[in-house]
């Protein structure tokens, strides 16, 4: 009796931590499945433990707390079942990637993405693992710059999702492939691969990865240097959709950075100076790749418009933090600026 009533509860909670996580409350869900997993862990069930503190770590990496997420996917990692399923190993170093993605460390992030990839190909019937993994792979080789290797798994995905239906899982996987053609400067297929992408994504299902979609699309249209209206279109889509579903000061740093971004592409420095001067400020809750970013936006501004000084400074900064964040096509770009500017006027 007082078994069932035991497991009656645990399960209780385990929807209701489900429950917080379909509802974006991110500290409730990990409260919520940190109570999940102790109970697990007290009736001896271990696969409830696993898939509790599974989600534990997913909702702190959505809080933005990396490190810690990372810390709790290390202890699963060396959990028996995860050792003796492909599948869950798969899932669990995807995870790792992707908390290392946000805090900035991509070469240990392509190797567990890797890692990921690996375990979910050996792994029969399970193409969501699979796209997933690959997803991760994806993100991290072009985060790290290795575009060519990004583009290559790029075609590997497209030609998986080729036969899929169209999900949510697909569209991620479009939005995904279409990042890396934009960072190549193939703009029809980046435009054309984030279409599908759009085609898979509802506002009404999901807002807040509505909002992530448009603002990751602009992004990347930026950095190819595309500002044509649509662009600025997927800016104030993603700022409508935030608006209403809120978000962490992550979220809204990251948005805002999209938007100073535009208004460095399009010219207007002293707006743009504006903005990054608060993302800078706050630049401890970013990933390091993202806040050198930051800093190198806000050295071509301060460059344009009012103090190269200001601005060499800036780019050192972000030179130093894309070298450290393993992003060295970056870092060389801002190298190259430093130098232009500090050549002597004719």
């Amino acid at each position: 009796m007082a078994l069932h009533d035991s497991r009656s509860e645990q399960l209780m909670i385990e929807l209701q931590a489900r429950d917080a996580w379909n509802q974006r409350d991110y500290v409730r869900s990990q409260e919520l499945a940190e109570r999940a997993a102790s109970a697990a862990a007290a009736s001896n069930d271990e696969s409830s433990w696993w898939n509790a503190t599974f989600l534990v770590s997913e909702a702190l990496r959505k809080q933005g707390l990396m490190q810690e997420s990372r810390d709790v996917a290390e202890r699963l990692e060396n959990h028996a079942l995860t050792r003796t399923s492909n599948a869950l190993s798969a899932r669990v170093a995807t995870l790792t990637s992707f908390a290392l993605q946000g805090a900035g460390d991509l070469a240990r992030a392509v190797v567990a993405a890797r890692a990921a990839v690996q375990f979910a190909e050996v792994e029969p019937g399970q193409k969501s693992i699979r796209m997933e993994a690959r997803n991760a792979l994806i993100a991290a080789l072009a985060d790290s710059d290795q575009l060519e290797g990004a583009w290559q798994e790029s075609l590997i995905l497209a030609e998986m999702l080729s036969t899929e239906p169209t999900t949510q899982s697909t569209g991620l996987g479009y939005w995904a492939i279409g990042n890396v053609a934009f960072l190549l400067k193939h703009i029809t297929e980046g435009v054309s691969y984030h279409q599908l992408a759009a085609k898979s994504l509802s506002p009404t299902n999901d807002l807040d990865l509505w909002a992530r979609f448009n603002r990751g699309s602009a992004q990347f249209r930026l950095a190819a240097g595309v500002v044509e209206p649509e662009t600025l279109e997927c800016i104030e889509r993603a700022e409508l959709a935030s608006s209403i579903v809120g978000g962490t000061e992550r979220d809204r740093l990251e948005l805002k950075l999209t938007r100073a971004q535009w208004l460095v592409l399009t010219g207007q420095f002293e707006a743009a100076i504006k903005q990054l001067t608060e993302i800078i400020d706050n630049k401890h809750l970013l990933a390091s790749h993202v806040a050198a970013q930051a800093h190198f936006l806000q050295g071509q501004a301060l460059a344009a418009s009012t103090s190269n000084a200001d601005a060499l400074a800036d780019l050192r900064l972000s030179e130093k933090l894309f070298l450290q964040s393993g992003a060295d096509e970056r870092a060389t770009t801002a190298r190259a600026l430093i130098e232009t500017i500090q050549q002597p006027q004719s």
